[in-house]
């Protein structure tokens, strides 16, 4: 172990990544966070390893759609209007990705990162012997109607440009790989090389103790900014605290936005607020695998006893109190995809993903300090790419040269 030491700000899936990977660089790392290990996203998330989600989300369908989805009080998609001002630069910049020139760009950088995610998966998982944790399910997108089908098939067709495995599936088929689905469904397609974790939070806190262990250090403590002096960062602050380190890394997620501006780097992040609720339920008296309704736009994740229902994007923020409505108008439908009785409702969430226009995360060395890197803005794939971004973020610090060309990443890309 070398006396070079590391402070990351984050101790989600990204941060706990980057940590992992550092102590094996041989730095000494401190993680801070003032929820602890995987206390925010990363917890509440559908716990799918998203390998096939390689279109991004601004695109010249979803701009013709926008309207509706805006003006339809049951859409899946809200924006609180007293919040709208302050994305307008943000909406610029999200018209701006969805021209398809643009579009087809980020699918083939997204689609670069997706090639090598489970490797880093597969690879943090041995270290802290947790492979078991991960379980190769596919993941199915079911549709209750043709025309919600036909709609999406252009997705399928381009998703398998970049090498998505689409396995098309008839209502038969569907009802005789997934039986417990009630047969509501007409077509559905199983994206079978993705795979889910059945507890994220669970798993990214494990990632978290074994790098504890392995002699990691862990802040209870809001870091609130940047101290930098000629390029650079000379020290980390809280309210009441300065914590000096050789090399810090932004892994705050949706609250990474003033610490990069600290660090002289412009990034157009705001928040995709995305909610659960979890239904207690027999295991085996549910899917085997991971679904999404299209119709409904609600993701469902069994397993643990429960099945874990995600949905809505809701821009307001990261201050707005916690809106479950649009969710809990769904449980009817939600409890009429299955055969089988779903129990109770256990549990409910909110968290808030970090979202960047053009979809493509950050992931680079600060514009304006030589020892700050940024790692976040993943949007919906945080814990798909977050052991691969701990990857990339240690070997830019030891001066290690790329697989590829990661400029697409870069921190610089957005200007001013």
């Amino acid at each position: 172990m070398s006396d070079r030491q590391a402070l990351i700000i984050g101790a989600g899936i990204v941060g706990i990544s980057c940590g992992l990977y550092l102590q094996k660089q041989g730095y000494r790392v401190t993680l801070a966070d003032p929820g602890g290990l995987a206390g925010g996203a990363s917890y509440g998330n559908a716990g799918v390893l998203a390998v096939s989600e390689c279109l991004p989300l601004a695109t010249p369908e979803l701009i013709r759609q926008l309207p509706k989805l805006l003006l339809d009080k049951n859409s899946p998609l809200t924006l609180r209007w007293l919040y709208a001002p302050k994305m307008t630069a943000w909406f610029y910049r999200f018209l701006k990705a969805a021209k398809p020139q643009q579009v087809a760009r980020a699918a083939e950088h997204l689609s670069l990162l997706l090639q090598h995610s489970a490797t880093a998966h597969d690879e943090l998982a041995q270290w802290a012997d947790c492979r078991d944790r991960i379980r190769q399910t596919g993941w199915i997108k079911a549709f209750e109607h043709e025309h919600s089908f036909q709609a999406a098939k252009s997705d399928f067709r381009m998703m398998e440009k970049y090498g998505v495995r689409c396995d098309y599936l008839n209502a038969a088929a569907l009802q005789a790989q997934q039986p417990n689905l009630a047969p509501i469904f007409k077509h559905a397609v199983n994206n079978s090389d993705c795979r889910q974790i059945i507890n994220p939070g669970g798993y990214v806190r494990h990632l978290g103790e074994h790098f504890l262990q392995n002699g990691g250090r862990l802040l209870l403590t809001e870091i609130d900014a940047l101290q930098v002096k000629n390029g650079t960062v000379q020290a980390a602050c809280s309210q009441t605290e300065q914590y000096r380190a050789d090399v810090f890394v932004i892994a705050a997620g949706a609250w990474s936005k003033k610490l990069s501006s600290d660090v002289g780097t412009y990034v157009p992040l705001d928040t995709e607020r995305g909610y659960h609720i979890e239904f207690a339920a027999d295991d085996t008296r549910l899917a085997d695998a991971p679904v999404f309704w299209a119709e409904q736009s609600v993701v469902m994740s069994p397993g643990g006893g429960k099945l874990r229902v995600t949905s809505s994007v809701e821009f307001a923020g990261l201050q707005r109190r916690a809106d479950f409505r649009k969710l809990t108008a769904q449980i009817a439908d939600i409890r009429r995809s299955h055969r089988h009785s779903l129990g109770e409702v256990v549990g409910q969430w909110l968290g808030f993903r970090p979202s960047i226009p053009d979809s493509l995360p950050v992931i680079g060395r600060a514009s304006g300090a030589d020892n700050a890197f940024l790692a976040f803005g993943h949007g919906h794939l945080g814990l798909t790419l977050g052991p691969l971004t701990g990857r990339l973020i240690a070997e830019m610090i030891a001066g290690k040269i790329p697989e590829w060309d990661l400029s697409a990443y870069s921190p610089s890309r957005f200007g001013r």
